[in-house]
């Protein structure tokens, strides 16, 4: 990757998420990017993910791949020490005033960008709210405005809310993950 898009000394990288539960190497993967964003931490960017979450990386997987690679029998202290620098991560990041990154997507509780400044950090992400919708909710929703989503947690929303949102916030362009496209294939 830094091959191809250049070296991050001279080329401003943003991470939209989900570091981990994505293959054998989580640990690996996270630990060179949180590398890189200690040697350059005016060019790499690690936006939190849904699996940057202590319930998600349970189940799929990454405190199962702490616990083999490290064996530790204090309650997986390598899992609950990441787990600290996932609650740390920032939820969104806005470039040039204009284009705002994020994993998941817009939410309903999103009025203005400033309330994104408004989540504490450090902390997990809840049941529901602000945070919860910007790293679960996705475009796309077959119904029009907000529904609830099948992945049975945050929301679907059609183009009207995004285009809405973004007049509403003076934003041009909204870069995500979350999903993977046809085209990223």
């Amino acid at each position: 990757m830094l091959h191809a898009a250049g070296d991050p000394s001279e080329h401003t990288y943003v991470f939209l998420g989900d570091y981990v539960d994505r293959g054998p190497q989580g640990i690996e993967g996270l630990c060179l990017l949180l590398c890189l964003k200690i040697k350059y931490p005016h060019r790499v960017f690690m936006l939190r993910g849904n699996h940057e979450d202590y319930n998600t990386s349970m189940v799929y997987g990454f405190y199962d791949e702490c616990g083999q690679k490290y064996n530790n029998d204090n309650e997986n202290i390598i899992f609950q020490n990441f787990v600290h620098v996932f609650n740390c991560m920032p939820f969104a990041a806005i470039i040039g005033g204009k284009i705002l990154c994020m994993h998941g997507g817009i939410s309903p509780d999103l009025t203005s960008l400033n309330d994104i400044n408004s989540i504490k950090r450090p902390t997990m992400v809840p049941l529901h709210g602000l945070a919860t919708d910007i790293v679960w909710s996705d475009p796309g929703g077959t119904n029009p405005g907000w529904a609830q989503s099948n992945r049975g947690i945050s929301f679907t929303y059609d183009d009207a809310t995004i285009e809405n949102f973004c007049r509403r916030c003076n934003i041009d362009l909204i870069v995500r993950g979350h999903q993977i496209t046809s085209e990223s294939c």
